[in-house]
């Protein structure tokens, strides 16, 4: 898999590549120590598959480069590793097409149970996150069936649609039926949304329920 991170801070980025390791012996790791150098790394080919990357960056902030990746290459996923755990800032990185934000005081194993879940197709959040917001129950909330939300949770951890249908024994079809419904009612653009949209308005636990 190739990883590439983007952070200013070469200790920093050496600490995290022995981290990285956990995730298999088949990584292809690349550092980027700007946003300018990020977007170009990402511009060239190979792709990288996941970007780890800081927000107080030279040459460009991660904002700025997330902006600009996201545009270009929506399906990387790029996860930020930052200081800031304000509420504001990790809404607005998810909101500019962040698939996860994990505060840099977070351990090698929350960090590594973040990625694969963010790998395996999910969006990982700090813990807490949100928690000042949209309740269960509110009437921002909306109104979903029992195998709505049994389906949107599995949607969430990034598990297929045949892996749904598996498990709750139901059809493909069905899966899909439901998931249509789901993005409608979430008014959201595509699953990943949707599930990110559901945690922060707490219809299901947040990804970051296996942070703990």
């Amino acid at each position: 898999m190739r990883i590439l991170i983007a952070d200013d801070h070469k200790l920093f980025r050496a600490g995290l590549v022995l981290v990285l390791k956990q995730l298999g012996d088949d990584l292809e790791i690349s550092e980027a120590g700007s946003g300018k150098e990020a977007i170009d790394m990402v511009g060239a080919q190979p792709h990288p598959e996941l970007i780890l990357m800081d927000l107080d960056l030279p040459g460009g902030n991660g904002m700025e480069a997330l902006i600009s990746i996201h545009a270009s290459n929506p399906e990387i996923p790029v996860v930020i590793l930052s200081a800031m755990e304000d509420q504001v800032t990790i809404s607005r990185a998810m909101e500019l097409g962040a698939r996860g934000y994990i505060p840099k005081s977070a351990s090698g194993d929350v960090m590594i149970n973040s990625l694969k879940l963010v790998i395996s197709g999910g969006v990982c959040m700090p813990p807490g996150f949100g928690e000042n917001g949209a309740k269960r129950g509110d009437g921002n909330a909306p109104n979903l069936t029992r195998r709505q939300l049994e389906v949107l949770r599995l949607m969430a951890t990034g598990s297929s649609n045949k892996e749904i249908a598996h498990n709750l024994g139901i059809s493909e079809n069905t899966v899909r039926v439901h998931i249509s419904a789901i993005i409608t009612a979430l008014d959201a653009a595509n699953r990943t949304e949707a599930a990110y949209s559901a945690m922060r308005i707490g219809l299901i636990p947040r990804g970051t329920q296996l942070l703990s």
